[in-house]
């Protein structure tokens, strides 16, 4: 580890210099701008993690005239789908625990996991610059003290790590007087005849248009939800299987930037994990750790479920190999206890109840012959593989130690199917954010940040939201430096295009009875009570008036459900990923309200 000593601490004369808060520069007033195109300093493509982080960490650099572009009709993206935290260098909170985990360390950390793919100077980055975001956060309200596992930071209140964080910087950006402009995709990258990119081309509901900036910075994340880009830079197969919950993530921060000639690096690198159906969220390392035994629809036993990794491509492909591709992950009541004792209860019990209670997504049986034929796999097949665990050969320790716990029950199985975790290419950056080209030089005025970077981590995800956080900060840091350097900060113009908007959000027509409305649906832990406000036949407003959901998990479903509900005026959008029974719950208590 003493290789990378003198790596850290150069970077840390460099980095250093951008972590403090500049002097606020005289901004220059704009009249309308000569090419009759919206103006700004900075616009950051993408209000995940990583675009949210950018913005207020522009403004705190002295930016006014920021814009935050965003596709979809809420901020978040992936993000939001993140129970993993920081992990996390020396902060406060691990001396105050007595935990240790030094710059060195975690570089060394990341660059094994790596595989040999993973970047020693941006994982110095990293490392360098995560216990600042902790206390950057610490600074919003936002406490990041619960530290599972070795260095692994998430909210002290237990709350999802990736709803927090958007919950945080999405309200420190609205603070700041930040525009996000949602439904809002950036479709091109508009450069000059010296390649310097001089604006976005932007598509909403009422077309194409440009909008002219000093720098841009892509936080567009990865391409998780793109079949084509996926089959392309990996195996084929993976094309069909079960697609991780990001909807947004479809490469375009990386097939803008390569038009403009930009290296790509490691699109081979796609992070699979074994996912709980229908969820197409990933099973946790310790409930997948600690004794559940994988069965195919035969009723055998195919592979080794113990994995020292989170994504595991071995356990994967395996799955993948097996009729439908799919599995069942098989535990009893002793194992469920496990989980619960491993802190894991918040993820896992919903699976459980909504199972169950609701959906059937967990099957409960009081006898392995029950289960077996919930199933429908082959009885004697399947008792045969439960009773052979300790002499199978097949491996995993923990399966041998709690084989005997399997002769009680009751028992539960959840279907389980491959599922792309993350994807780990992306376009080449330096080390102050600057997206490369071919040629090895700096694309002048492109930034970028988080998953849309492809030299950082290599082959696996190790350091959790940091790569987003820091990245988002680095890259608005420089690109604020670069405006100033070349024509400074200005001020925003008020610009009309004609074409007047709320929220640049195409907002669909309902056909419902005007007036405010009561109703009551069911949620995973009892009653959502909500108001519903009908104006010209449209669904204006929902306020949930009474919930008692496990907080963790409800908040995607508020934060997502409801706009995207109103936005489309349509009762059957589909449930929050990680939060089915809230989101059921929600769309039955407004169904409920509106047949009054």
């Amino acid at each position: 580890m003493k290789k990378y000593l003198a790596l850290i601490l150069g970077l840390c004369l460099t980095v250093g210099l951008g972590g403090c808060a500049n002097t606020p520069a005289e901004k220059t007033p704009e009249t309308q701008p000569e090419s009759g195109n919206e103006q700004f300093d900075i616009v950051i493509v993408g209000a995940g993690g990583a675009g949210l982080a950018a913005a207020v960490e522009a403004h705190e650099q002295g930016a006014d005239n920021i814009l935050v572009l965003e596709k979809m009709s809420f901020a978040g993206g992936s993000t939001t789908m993140a129970f993993g935290g920081f992990n996390c260098t020396n902060s406060r909170f691990m001396d105050e625990q007595g935990k240790e985990e030094t710059p060195v360390m975690l570089v060394d950390k990341i660059v094994k996991n790596g595989a040999g793919f993973a970047d020693v100077d941006m994982a110095g980055i990293i490392a360098m610059e995560t216990p600042k975001v902790i206390e950057w956060l610490d600074g919003f309200g936002s406490e990041w003290g619960k530290i599972r596992y070795a260095d692994l930071h998430c909210p002290t209140d237990g709350t999802i790590p990736g709803v927090e964080l958007v919950k945080v910087l999405k309200e420190q950006a609205e603070k700041n007087g930040i525009e996000i402009r949602y439904n809002s995709p950036a479709v091109d990258l508009i450069a000059d005849e010296s390649g310097r990119v001089s604006g976005v081309q932007v598509k909403d509901a009422n077309g194409e248009y440009t909008i002219d900036a000093q720098a841009v910075i892509l936080a567009t994340g990865g391409f998780e939800s793109n079949p084509e880009m996926i089959a392309k830079y990996d195996n084929p197969g993976l094309a069909h299987i079960h697609l991780a919950p990001s909807q947004g993530n479809m490469g375009d921060g990386i097939v803008m930037a390569e038009k403009l000639g930009a290296e790509l690096r490691n699109m081979d690198l796609i992070q699979l994990s074994c996912a709980v159906a229908p969820f197409s969220i990933q099973m946790q390392l310790p409930i997948k750790n600690n004794g559940v035994v994988f069965i195919n629809k035969e009723g055998k036993r195919f592979t080794n479920e113990y994995s020292e990794a989170s994504s595991d491509r071995r356990i994967t492909e395996d799955i993948l190999k097996q009729t439908d591709a799919e599995c069942f992950g098989v535990y009893n009541e002793t194992i469920y206890q496990t989980f619960m004792a491993i802190e894991e209860k918040d993820f896992f019990d919903e699976y459980r109840m909504t199972g169950i209670d609701n959906s059937g997504t967990v099957i409960k049986a009081d006898t392995l012959e029950e289960l077996a034929e919930k199933l429908g796999v082959d009885q004697e097949t399947f008792l045969a593989t439960m009773n052979g665990l300790k002499t199978d050969n097949i491996g995993n320790e923990e399966v041998v130690k709690l084989a005997d716990t399997y002769k009680s029950g009751p028992y539960y199985a959840v279907t389980l199917t491959p599922g792309v975790m993350d994807t780990l290419g992306g376009v080449l950056a330096d080390t102050t954010g600057r997206v490369i080209n071919k040629e090895g030089k700096p694309i002048k005025g492109l930034y970028a940040a988080g998953e849309v970077i492809g030299n950082v981590q290599g082959a696996y995800y190790s350091v959790g939201l940091g790569e987003a956080v820091v990245f988002g900060r680095v890259s608005a840091r420089n690109a604020i430096e670069y405006i100033k350097d070349r024509q400074g900060l200005t001020e925003h113009v008020p610009f009309d295009r004609g074409t007047p908007q709320e929220n640049n959000a195409e907002t669909a027509k309902g056909n419902f009875t005007d007036g405010t409305f009561t109703g009551e649906g069911q949620g995973n832990n009892g009653p959502i009570k909500v108001e519903v406000t009908v104006k010209d036949g449209s669904i204006t407003e929902i306020q949930v008036l009474e919930q008692a959901e496990t907080p963790n998990i409800y908040a995607g479903a508020e934060e997502q459900f409801i706009p995207e509900l109103i936005k489309t005026q349509n009762l059957e959008i589909d449930a929050v990923a990680g939060a089915t029974n809230s989101s059921n719950g929600l769309r039955e208590a407004v169904k409920n309200a509106l047949k009054q």
